[in-house]
């Protein structure tokens, strides 16, 4: 029961750790192309190509968070799974693994393409 309680605050929790990846280097590369241009006296060029640089920072944020959340969530529940469930995963591997063997040699032998 206290897991479904947590469940609402962990996605929460997922949703603005993402949302902060995202900001966060949009906002230190603008702040570091601000300086930099005033430094330098070129403009605006800086800041322009570093906030690009931040956006394809936290897009990539945004897509490496997800899976390793993923991850961590199936390594979570392998490590809870009874042995009859273990024993059911390894039979359905095994099944699969055969079938594409059986489709493989049914392949070899087809000689019309």
């Amino acid at each position: 029961m206290r897991r479904e309680k947590e469940k609402p605050y962990k996605y929460l929790a997922m949703i603005s750790q993402i949302g902060i990846s995202v900001l966060v280097p949009v906002g230190i590369m603008i702040f570091i192309g601000k300086v930099l241009d005033f430094y330098f006296h070129t403009g605006n060029m800086l800041v322009i190509i570093l906030a690009v640089l931040g956006v394809l920072a936290g897009l990539r944020n945004m897509y490496v968070i997800p899976l390793r959340m993923s991850e961590k969530a199936q390594k979570m529940a392998a490590e809870n799974m009874t042995e009859e469930e273990k024993a059911a995963v390894k039979k359905r591997a095994q099944a699969y693994r055969d079938q594409i063997k059986e489709e493989d040699r049914d392949n070899e032998n087809d000689t019309e393409f």
